[in-house]
């Protein structure tokens, strides 16, 4: 069970330790990551605005989180719950797939982001824009 809890504890320290770089750099120096898919094809993807995003919640700014983008401020509760679920069942059981149920949530997941790309691009409103 040790063995199991290290192996997810420390990808989670890794990504922590890379965002708390990064926001140590953004909010000294100004620095940001561009969208390389908005860069080169001029579109916005699911995920653009999700660094904004981020500052904003680490800043308990949760209106302009949502305006950054709405769809994975709604979406990332969920995410965060397959992940303590699925992370809890690792470690307290070894098992490590997923349900017919969830398999079907994620795609549905799926289906919605892609969706909220298109709508994104397409419709003409100002408040799906990053």
């Amino acid at each position: 069970m040790i063995v199991r809890l290290k192996s997810i504890v420390k990808p989670i320290a890794v990504i922590l330790a890379i965002g708390f770089i990064y926001t140590v750099i953004h909010y000294t120096t100004g620095f940001s990551l561009f969208c390389p898919f908005n860069r080169f094809f001029g579109v916005y993807c699911p995920g653009c605005g999700i660094s904004r995003m981020f500052f904003n919640l680490f800043e308990f700014d949760f209106l302009s989180a949502f305006k950054s983008n709405c769809v994975l401020f709604c979406v990332l509760p969920v995410l965060f719950g397959f992940f303590i679920w699925h992370s809890y069942r690792y470690v307290r059981y070894g098992k490590r797939g997923i349900s017919k149920w969830e398999n079907r949530a994620l795609y549905f997941l799926i289906a919605v982001l892609i969706i909220f790309a298109v709508v994104r691009n397409i419709y003409p409103a100002d408040f799906l824009v990053p």
